[in-house]
């Protein structure tokens, strides 16, 4: 009994040696595993949206409008100069109004570019009445043409800028807005459900900042 008494302190320090270097390996592992997370975070893509500018919203009631409290239909443009832009602003009209989102195939009815007030309303009339929609939703994009490197080389920055319209099937303008944003391009491709979600909780944080959901221009679904 003596000599099992001697043992059992040798017997508990040796157990909480190796407890200790057990909890101290799994440090280190969890320590790597962040610093790996980390280092692949810096080297990954992204779109960061910025605060809109130039924001525009007519007091004017459209003619659709006159029997209903809202807009029921428009038509979504492919987005000039940005295709992911365009698939973002479908899915988030699709998703997050309760309008019937028209998105026409191919480059019928095209626009140019900045085009003047009278040319986009001309144009909006008889895309309104070719289509059977309430308004159109036109938009391009523009960016700028140097980039600048950051994070050690890993990642180079390029600032982009949303232009949106709307205009009614009389050719009045209801709404435009400009949403400047950054791309972000690193070794790896950005995660594109992440974008989505951010692009969508700070258009529509804008749209009811602006009341455009009251208005009936991009009313809600529970509207």
């Amino acid at each position: 009994m003596r000599e099992l008494g001697d043992m059992n302190p040798l017997a508990n320090a040796l157990g909480v040696l190796i407890l200790s270097v057990t909890f101290l390996q799994q440090g280190c592992l969890a320590g790597a595993w962040v610093a790996a997370v980390g280092a692949d975070s810096m080297r990954a893509s992204d779109v960061k949206f910025q605060a809109f500018e130039e924001s525009w919203v007519s007091t004017e009631q459209p003619t659709a409008m006159a029997a209903s409290p809202a807009l029921s239909s428009i038509v979504l443009m492919p987005v000039d100069g940005d295709e992911a832009m365009g698939a973002r602003l479908t899915k988030l009209l699709k998703r997050e109004t309760a309008l019937r989102v028209v998105t026409p195939t191919g480059r019928q009815h095209p626009l140019r570019v900045a085009a003047p007030d009278l040319e986009r309303a001309l144009w909006a009339r008889e895309l309104s009445r070719d289509l059977d929609v309430d308004a159109v939703l036109y938009g391009y994009v523009v960016g700028a043409t140097s980039l600048r490197s950051s994070e050690w080389g890993w990642k180079s920055d390029e600032r982009r800028r949303l232009f949106l319209y709307m205009i009614d099937s009389d050719g009045h303008l209801l709404w435009k807005d400009e949403l400047p944003f950054l791309i972000v391009t690193g070794a790896k491709p950005a995660l594109e459900d992440s974008v989505q979600r951010s692009f969508t909780r700070h258009f529509m944080d804008h749209v009811r900042e602006l009341h455009l959901d009251d208005a009936g221009y991009l009313p809600s679904k529970s509207f």
